[in-house]
Protein backbone atom coordinates (compact mmCIF):
# COMPACT_ATOMS: atom_id res chain seq x y z
CA UNK A 1 0.00 0.00 0.00
CA UNK A 2 2.83 2.41 0.83
CA UNK A 3 4.53 1.60 -2.50
CA UNK A 4 1.30 2.18 -4.40
CA UNK A 5 0.81 5.52 -2.61
CA UNK A 6 4.37 6.66 -3.42
CA UNK A 7 3.94 5.66 -7.07
CA UNK A 8 0.69 7.59 -7.28
CA UNK A 9 2.30 10.66 -5.73
CA UNK A 10 5.28 10.49 -8.11
CA UNK A 11 3.04 10.02 -11.14
CA UNK A 12 0.89 12.95 -10.06
CA UNK A 13 3.98 15.11 -9.57
CA UNK A 14 5.25 14.21 -13.07
CA UNK A 15 1.91 15.18 -14.58
CA UNK A 16 2.00 18.46 -12.69
CA UNK A 17 5.49 19.26 -13.97
CA UNK A 18 4.44 18.44 -17.53
CA UNK A 19 1.37 20.67 -17.14
CA UNK A 20 3.49 23.58 -15.88
CA UNK A 21 5.93 23.15 -18.80
CA UNK A 22 3.05 23.14 -21.26
CA UNK A 23 1.54 26.20 -19.65
CA UNK A 24 4.88 28.00 -19.93
CA UNK A 25 5.10 27.16 -23.63
CA UNK A 26 8.03 24.76 -23.29
CA UNK A 27 7.83 22.12 -26.06
CA UNK A 28 8.28 18.48 -25.08
CA UNK A 29 11.76 17.08 -25.74
CA UNK A 30 11.70 15.30 -29.13
CA UNK A 31 13.38 11.97 -29.79
CA UNK A 32 16.85 11.92 -31.44
CA UNK A 33 15.37 10.50 -34.65
CA UNK A 34 12.74 13.24 -34.75
CA UNK A 35 15.37 15.96 -34.31
CA UNK A 36 17.43 14.55 -37.19
CA UNK A 37 14.37 14.24 -39.42
CA UNK A 38 13.09 17.74 -38.69
CA UNK A 39 16.56 19.27 -39.10
CA UNK A 40 16.84 17.62 -42.53
CA UNK A 41 13.35 18.87 -43.40
CA UNK A 42 14.32 22.40 -42.37
CA UNK A 43 17.31 22.26 -44.74
CA UNK A 44 15.23 21.11 -47.71
CA UNK A 45 14.51 17.46 -46.96
CA UNK A 46 16.63 14.33 -47.02
CA UNK A 47 15.06 13.09 -50.24
CA UNK A 48 15.85 16.40 -51.96
CA UNK A 49 19.44 16.10 -50.78
CA UNK A 50 19.74 12.54 -52.10
CA UNK A 51 18.27 13.70 -55.41
CA UNK A 52 21.08 16.20 -55.98
CA UNK A 53 23.21 13.48 -57.59
CA UNK A 54 26.90 14.36 -57.75
CA UNK A 55 27.89 17.49 -55.84
CA UNK A 56 31.23 19.24 -56.23
CA UNK A 57 32.54 21.49 -53.46
CA UNK A 58 35.50 23.79 -54.10
CA UNK A 59 36.94 24.80 -50.73
CA UNK A 60 39.40 27.60 -50.06
CA UNK A 61 40.62 27.43 -46.45
CA UNK A 62 42.52 29.95 -44.37
CA UNK A 63 43.93 28.56 -41.12
CA UNK A 64 45.40 30.61 -38.30
CA UNK A 65 47.54 28.62 -35.86
CA UNK A 66 47.78 29.24 -32.12
CA UNK A 67 51.04 31.09 -32.82
CA UNK A 68 49.40 33.33 -35.44
CA UNK A 69 50.83 31.69 -38.57
CA UNK A 70 48.45 31.85 -41.54
CA UNK A 71 48.21 29.04 -44.10
CA UNK A 72 45.95 28.76 -47.15
CA UNK A 73 44.84 25.54 -48.83
CA UNK A 74 42.63 24.52 -51.73
CA UNK A 75 40.66 21.28 -51.79
CA UNK A 76 38.00 20.00 -54.16
CA UNK A 77 35.51 17.39 -52.93
CA UNK A 78 33.03 15.43 -55.02
CA UNK A 79 30.45 12.99 -53.72
CA UNK A 80 27.36 11.17 -54.86
CA UNK A 81 24.62 12.23 -52.46
CA UNK A 82 24.06 11.44 -49.69
CA UNK A 83 27.84 10.73 -49.40
CA UNK A 84 30.52 10.27 -48.34
CA UNK A 85 31.17 7.62 -51.02
CA UNK A 86 31.26 7.30 -53.92
CA UNK A 87 33.52 10.30 -53.50
CA UNK A 88 36.69 11.99 -54.65
CA UNK A 89 38.98 14.76 -53.42
CA UNK A 90 41.77 16.77 -55.03
CA UNK A 91 44.55 19.00 -53.73
CA UNK A 92 45.48 21.08 -56.80
CA UNK A 93 48.66 22.48 -55.22
CA UNK A 94 50.22 19.07 -54.57
CA UNK A 95 48.76 17.12 -57.49
CA UNK A 96 47.02 14.61 -55.19
CA UNK A 97 43.82 13.05 -56.52
CA UNK A 98 42.03 10.32 -54.57
CA UNK A 99 38.71 8.57 -54.88
CA UNK A 100 36.55 5.71 -53.69
CA UNK A 101 33.69 4.28 -55.74
CA UNK A 102 32.37 2.41 -52.72
CA UNK A 103 34.58 -0.65 -53.19
CA UNK A 104 37.86 0.82 -51.90
CA UNK A 105 40.06 3.86 -52.21
CA UNK A 106 42.75 4.78 -54.71
CA UNK A 107 45.09 7.74 -55.13
CA UNK A 108 47.35 9.35 -57.70
CA UNK A 109 50.17 11.72 -56.81
CA UNK A 110 51.10 13.83 -59.81
CA UNK A 111 49.73 11.07 -62.00
CA UNK A 112 51.62 8.24 -60.31
CA UNK A 113 49.73 5.48 -58.45
CA UNK A 114 49.85 5.56 -54.67
CA UNK A 115 51.17 2.21 -53.43
CA UNK A 116 50.11 2.33 -49.75
CA UNK A 117 47.70 -0.44 -48.76
CA UNK A 118 45.99 1.85 -46.25
CA UNK A 119 44.73 4.02 -49.10
CA UNK A 120 41.97 1.47 -49.69
CA UNK A 121 40.17 2.63 -46.52
CA UNK A 122 41.76 5.99 -45.73
CA UNK A 123 40.24 7.80 -48.72
CA UNK A 124 36.71 7.29 -47.35
CA UNK A 125 37.82 8.47 -43.92
CA UNK A 126 39.37 11.62 -45.39
CA UNK A 127 36.18 12.36 -47.32
CA UNK A 128 34.15 11.78 -44.16
CA UNK A 129 36.34 14.11 -42.09
CA UNK A 130 36.06 16.90 -44.64
CA UNK A 131 32.37 16.54 -45.49
CA UNK A 132 30.72 15.57 -42.21
CA UNK A 133 30.47 19.08 -40.68
CA UNK A 134 29.82 20.85 -43.98
CA UNK A 135 26.89 18.57 -44.84
CA UNK A 136 25.09 18.70 -41.49
CA UNK A 137 22.30 17.84 -40.82
CA UNK A 138 22.22 15.37 -43.74
CA UNK A 139 25.45 13.69 -42.67
CA UNK A 140 23.70 12.66 -39.45
CA UNK A 141 21.99 9.98 -41.56
CA UNK A 142 25.27 8.39 -42.70
CA UNK A 143 26.11 4.82 -41.80
CA UNK A 144 27.76 4.62 -38.39
CA UNK A 145 26.33 7.89 -37.06
CA UNK A 146 24.10 7.38 -34.03
CA UNK A 147 21.95 10.13 -32.54
CA UNK A 148 21.96 9.19 -28.87
CA UNK A 149 20.29 11.84 -26.73
CA UNK A 150 18.42 15.15 -26.90
CA UNK A 151 18.19 17.72 -24.15
CA UNK A 152 16.94 21.30 -23.97
CA UNK A 153 19.70 23.91 -23.79
CA UNK A 154 20.48 27.56 -24.43
CA UNK A 155 22.90 28.92 -27.02
CA UNK A 156 23.58 32.61 -26.48
CA UNK A 157 20.12 32.95 -24.97
CA UNK A 158 18.47 31.03 -27.79
CA UNK A 159 16.50 27.86 -26.98
CA UNK A 160 18.08 24.86 -28.74
CA UNK A 161 18.01 21.11 -28.78
CA UNK A 162 21.42 19.71 -27.93
CA UNK A 163 21.82 16.45 -29.81
CA UNK A 164 24.53 14.02 -28.70
CA UNK A 165 25.97 12.05 -31.63
CA UNK A 166 28.46 9.18 -31.61
CA UNK A 167 30.49 7.66 -34.44
CA UNK A 168 32.82 4.64 -34.66
CA UNK A 169 36.49 4.99 -33.75
CA UNK A 170 37.42 4.52 -37.42
CA UNK A 171 34.92 7.07 -38.74
CA UNK A 172 37.39 9.95 -39.19
CA UNK A 173 40.90 9.90 -40.63
CA UNK A 174 42.60 10.46 -37.27
CA UNK A 175 41.94 9.23 -33.71
CA UNK A 176 42.60 12.80 -32.55
CA UNK A 177 39.02 13.70 -33.51
CA UNK A 178 36.56 12.76 -30.77
CA UNK A 179 33.91 10.16 -31.47
CA UNK A 180 31.20 11.97 -29.48
CA UNK A 181 29.86 15.27 -30.83
CA UNK A 182 27.25 17.78 -29.73
CA UNK A 183 25.04 19.33 -32.42
CA UNK A 184 22.98 22.39 -31.46
CA UNK A 185 19.70 22.78 -33.33
CA UNK A 186 17.25 25.67 -33.03
CA UNK A 187 14.24 24.42 -31.06
CA UNK A 188 11.77 26.36 -33.22
CA UNK A 189 13.16 26.27 -36.78
CA UNK A 190 15.32 23.13 -36.41
CA UNK A 191 18.20 24.84 -38.23
CA UNK A 192 21.65 23.56 -37.27
CA UNK A 193 23.46 26.37 -35.44
CA UNK A 194 26.66 24.79 -34.14
CA UNK A 195 28.52 21.48 -33.88
CA UNK A 196 31.30 20.61 -31.44
CA UNK A 197 33.74 17.82 -30.76
CA UNK A 198 35.71 18.00 -27.49
CA UNK A 199 39.42 18.20 -26.78
CA UNK A 200 41.03 14.74 -26.88
CA UNK A 201 43.84 13.27 -24.80
CA UNK A 202 45.21 10.05 -26.26
CA UNK A 203 47.81 9.66 -23.54
CA UNK A 204 51.62 9.82 -23.59
CA UNK A 205 51.43 13.57 -24.21
CA UNK A 206 49.34 13.27 -27.38
CA UNK A 207 46.47 15.77 -27.30
CA UNK A 208 44.35 17.57 -29.88
CA UNK A 209 42.14 20.64 -29.78
CA UNK A 210 38.42 20.27 -29.75
CA UNK A 211 36.50 21.81 -32.65
CA UNK A 212 33.58 24.22 -32.81
CA UNK A 213 31.88 24.59 -36.20
CA UNK A 214 29.56 27.43 -37.18
CA UNK A 215 28.21 28.55 -40.55
CA UNK A 216 27.28 31.73 -42.41
CA UNK A 217 25.81 32.75 -45.76
CA UNK A 218 23.20 30.11 -46.59
CA UNK A 219 22.91 29.14 -50.24
CA UNK A 220 20.32 27.09 -52.12
CA UNK A 221 21.47 24.08 -54.13
CA UNK A 222 18.20 23.34 -55.90
CA UNK A 223 15.85 22.83 -52.89
CA UNK A 224 18.63 22.15 -50.38
CA UNK A 225 20.18 24.74 -48.04
CA UNK A 226 23.94 24.58 -47.42
CA UNK A 227 26.42 27.32 -46.47
CA UNK A 228 29.09 29.32 -48.27
CA UNK A 229 31.20 29.83 -45.15
CA UNK A 230 32.20 27.41 -42.43
CA UNK A 231 34.25 28.51 -39.44
CA UNK A 232 36.17 26.13 -37.21
CA UNK A 233 37.48 27.33 -33.85
CA UNK A 234 39.79 25.29 -31.63
CA UNK A 235 38.68 24.39 -28.10
CA UNK A 236 40.91 23.72 -25.11
CA UNK A 237 40.48 20.97 -22.51
CA UNK A 238 37.67 22.84 -20.72
CA UNK A 239 35.83 23.86 -23.89
CA UNK A 240 37.10 27.44 -24.08
CA UNK A 241 37.85 28.90 -27.51
CA UNK A 242 41.48 29.19 -28.61
CA UNK A 243 43.00 31.52 -31.20
CA UNK A 244 43.57 28.53 -33.49
CA UNK A 245 40.90 28.79 -36.20
CA UNK A 246 40.07 27.99 -39.81
CA UNK A 247 37.64 29.60 -42.23
CA UNK A 248 36.41 27.59 -45.22
CA UNK A 249 34.87 29.31 -48.23
CA UNK A 250 32.72 26.81 -50.10
CA UNK A 251 31.44 26.87 -53.68
CA UNK A 252 28.99 24.20 -54.83
CA UNK A 253 28.11 22.82 -58.23
CA UNK A 254 25.96 19.89 -59.33
CA UNK A 255 27.44 17.43 -61.81
CA UNK A 256 25.49 15.00 -64.03
CA UNK A 257 25.27 11.48 -62.62
CA UNK A 258 26.59 10.26 -65.98
CA UNK A 259 30.03 11.38 -64.76
CA UNK A 260 30.02 8.82 -61.90
CA UNK A 261 32.47 6.37 -63.46
CA UNK A 262 34.80 9.09 -64.70
CA UNK A 263 35.04 10.73 -61.30
CA UNK A 264 35.06 7.82 -58.87
CA UNK A 265 36.21 4.60 -60.56
CA UNK A 266 39.78 3.45 -59.89
CA UNK A 267 41.89 4.56 -62.90
CA UNK A 268 44.92 2.50 -61.85
CA UNK A 269 45.39 -0.69 -63.91
CA UNK A 270 44.75 -3.78 -61.76
CA UNK A 271 48.32 -5.02 -62.09
CA UNK A 272 49.65 -1.70 -60.69
CA UNK A 273 47.39 -1.52 -57.65
CA UNK A 274 48.87 -2.22 -54.20
CA UNK A 275 48.41 -5.81 -53.10
CA UNK A 276 48.51 -7.17 -49.55
CA UNK A 277 51.44 -9.45 -48.77
CA UNK A 278 50.78 -13.16 -49.07
CA UNK A 279 49.81 -14.65 -45.69
CA UNK A 280 51.95 -17.32 -44.10
CA UNK A 281 51.19 -20.83 -45.30
CA UNK A 282 47.93 -22.16 -43.86
CA UNK A 283 46.55 -18.72 -42.87
CA UNK A 284 43.91 -16.57 -44.52
CA UNK A 285 44.52 -12.89 -45.22
CA UNK A 286 42.70 -10.44 -42.98
CA UNK A 287 40.66 -7.51 -44.27
CA UNK A 288 41.30 -3.82 -43.63
CA UNK A 289 40.28 -2.25 -40.32
CA UNK A 290 36.57 -1.66 -39.91
CA UNK A 291 35.21 1.70 -40.95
Amino acid sequence: MVLELRSSVFFGFALAVAAVAAAQGQPPVPTPDEVVRRACDAAGGLQSFKSLGIVGIATKSEEVTQEGTVANRLRNNYFLAPGPVPGRFEYPDSGLVAGDDGTGGWALVKGKPDTHLATSYRVKRSLTTSLFPALLPFSLTWEGVEAQEVKAAQLKGRPVWQLTVTVPRTFFDTPQIATTWAVFIDSASFAVLRAESPFTDLGKGVTADGMRFTWREPVKIKDVTLYKEQRLTGLDEIGQEKTHSRTDHLQYHVIPVSETTKLFANPIPPDMRPKPPAPPSGQHPGGPPNG
